[in-house]
């Protein structure tokens, strides 16, 4: 049997600076740029931090939950979250709905017990050879 496929977000690379950022119609958050090019990362995240919101603004469900996750390439992305809330540390799949950022517990990692924060990068050899760990 073999791993589900997790898929990709987009990014964007500044071809006169090399940030990479989040897609966005503005220009480089770094220099101002224009000039940007996608480029594909895996939908793995590393969890920095997270919260829930018990009251949070009208037209959310409550609780909101919102975690920090830093991509492959180091881009950080704030998302919410479905389910419970995973711990400093864990991996999560990163999916973009319009202009929204989604995350849920990573399917493939058997040490990532959801919403504990357990989880550890897929190394080399690992399950995903391919994905680098942000930096």
């Amino acid at each position: 049997m073999s791993a589900p496929t997790v898929g990709t977000v987009e990014l964007s690379r500044c071809r006169s600076c090399e940030t990479r950022f989040l897609p966005t119609d503005g220009p480089c958050p770094h220099c101002g740029g224009s000039d940007r090019e996608a480029l594909e990362v895996p939908a793995l995240g590393k969890v920095l931090a997270g919260t829930e919101l018990w009251a949070p603004a009208e037209g959310w469900a409550a609780p909101h939950r919102l975690l920090l996750v830093e991509l492959a390439e180091g881009v950080r992305a704030l998302v919410l979250v479905e389910g419970s809330l995973p711990g400093p540390g864990a991996i999560v799949v990163v999916r973009r709905e319009g202009e929204v950022y989604r995350a849920g517990a990573e399917p493939r990692s058997p040490r990532a017990a959801p919403g504990r924060g357990e989880g550890e990068f897929p190394r080399a050899g690992g399950a995903d050879p391919s994905f680098e760990p942000p930096r």
